[in-house]
């Protein structure tokens, strides 16, 4: 398994494929997600219109888009930070952190199928949680994190 988000685990089985709504956008990844965030932050949580956000981390290189990059627009949420959907249906797909130049975000609900993108269960976490809706409880026994993981400078 991998030990920090720089290390991937090759996909056992092949690349998998995803894509946004209505199918102008397809895109395939080709390694193992180092980590899976769930990401309680507000820009997120307004952004999907949901509780929490769901991010999969591959190392750059690892995530290519295959048809439609004509269609996916981009928002800049904050300084440094691109949110890249279709420009057709709205469904958000990757997101581009300039802080986090070796790796590539997506969200791991558009994959084909409900795929599963490859990581341990110890990969996968709650972020932001100091900022998640206060009506929500979360109860899945994964790690909480107030604000950043420590992969990305965070407090343990």
């Amino acid at each position: 398994m991998a030990d920090s988000p720089l290390d991937c685990d090759p996909l056992e089985g092949g690349p998998l494929e995803g894509g946004c709504q209505c199918g102008a956008v397809r895109y395939r990844v080709s390694a193992a997600a180092s980590e899976i965030y769930h990401c309680h932050c507000s820009l997120c949580r307004k952004l999907h219109g949901a509780v929490f956000a769901t991010w999969a981390v591959v190392p750059r290189g690892g995530l290519e888009v295959i048809e439609g990059e004509g269609a996916l627009a981009t928002f800049a949420s904050s300084p440094g930070v691109r949110r890249r959907f279709c420009g057709g249906c709205g469904c958000h797909l990757f997101c581009e952190i300039d802080s986090d130049p070796n790796f590539d975000w997506f969200t791991p609900g558009t994959l084909d199928g409900g795929a599963h993108p490859g990581h341990g269960s110890e990969r996968e976490q709650h972020i932001f949680v100091g900022s998640k809706a206060h009506w929500w409880e979360i109860r899945d026994g994964l790690k909480q994190y107030e604000g950043y993981p420590p992969a990305y400078g965070g407090a343990q």
